[in-house]
This record gives C-alpha cells, structure tokens and sequence, in this order.
C-alpha cells in the first residue's frame, strides 16, 4: 500500500494527523502487504509517487491524507504551502489516469460529497473501488475508519485471511462504523460518511 501524506497549513492544524506512524503500526499485522510510506509537500511529488504506482503492479492500494474542500466545479486537496490539486480539473484527474490499483482512498474531508467526481477518478483511474468523505472527518474517525477497513479486505476476518470483496469490506464497515457511533450521523447508515463507488458499478 503506497501512502501519501502531505502537511497541513497551520489554519488546519486541529484537523492534522501523522497517519504514517499509526499505519506502519498497523501493518505490522498483516502478511503479504507492504506499506510505502511517503511525504508528499508538492504537485511534484504527487505525480512522482503516483507514477512509481502506475509503474509499480504489486501496489493494491494508493491512500491520500490531506484536507479536501468541496466544491462542485473546484474540488480541491490542499498540499503542503496550501498548494490546491483541482481534481476536476483535466490536469488533476490526469494525475489518477492508469493507477488501476485495487483501491483509492481519499483521507480527505468532503470529498465523497461529489459523486461526479470520485466517479470520473474512478474511471479514469482504472482502480476497483474509490472511497472518501462526505464531512469533516475527524483524527480518531479516520483512524478507526482506516484501520478497520484495512484490516477487513487485506487483514483477518474469524481469524482466517479476508476474502471478502471490496463491495462486502464497505457494506460491513459500514454498518460497524454505525453502531460503534463512530460516524456521528444518525442517518449513517443510509447518508454515510464514509462513502464509495465501484467500478463494476460504471460498467451498469
């Protein structure tokens, strides 16, 4: 799993989270899936990783932490120095084009909110699933979020390998995200946080 961090601007600093450390814990569970820990500060670097990926088969997940700021014509991730990647934009989207890994996950607030966008990441991607937020997400949501999906679709289910799709790793997370009161909303489990769409979906 390719993770890409960037720094937050001083302005989101209640929002900011050092994932890295927290997933190299995590990962020291799971067989058979390396983490590629990464400080992305730049388009620049962006595109570097992004193209080690596309180069690079044996990555199933591309995992993205930065600030997301919707907007239906210029959603935006904010890098290090407020540098803004309009992901709407043809250069943006260009950034995602061919990745086709298993997964891209947006640990980005408000994101998830345009589905048109994460759509159009998707198909131009070529990746299974993409996932994101629909709202502010904080530190610990995110934390538990990510670990918890993580560790269903690469880690252990009633302690054997998961063999779950990526369709059943969202419709469970989901629902644990619900009753653990980890995603706020009382409609969570119809207007989720977390959300995601499917390739297979497109293809409809």
């Amino acid at each position: 799993m390719l993770l890409l961090e960037t720094q937050l601007p001083a302005r989101f600093s209640s929002l900011s989270r050092q994932q890295i450390p927290f997933m190299q814990e995590l990962f020291r569970n799971f067989r058979g899936l390396e983490l590629v820990p990464k400080q992305v500060h730049s388009r620049a670097d962006l595109k570097k990783f992004l193209d080690y990926a596309r180069r690079d088969r044996t990555i199933a997940a591309v995992h993205i932490v930065s600030h997301g700021e919707y907007s239906t014509r210029r959603p935006v991730i904010v890098l290090t120095g407020n540098e803004r990647i309009n992901l709407a934009a043809p250069e943006g989207r260009a950034l995602f084009r061919n990745l086709k890994a298993e997964v891209i996950f947006f640990s980005c607030c408000e994101l998830g909110r345009h589905e048109d966008l994460m759509r159009n990441l998707l198909r131009v991607s070529g990746a299974d699933a993409i996932f994101s937020y629909t709202d502010t997400v904080r530190d610990y949501q995110a934390f538990m979020a990510e670990s918890l999906f993580y560790n269903l679709a690469y880690g252990y289910v009633h302690g054997r390998e998961s063999t779950l799709t990526l369709v059943g790793v969202y419709e469970r997370l989901k629902v644990i995200l619900h009753f653990l009161a980890i995603d706020k909303n009382r409609d969570s489990l119809t207007h989720p946080l977390l959300v995601a769409d499917f390739a297979d979906d497109l293809k409809q």
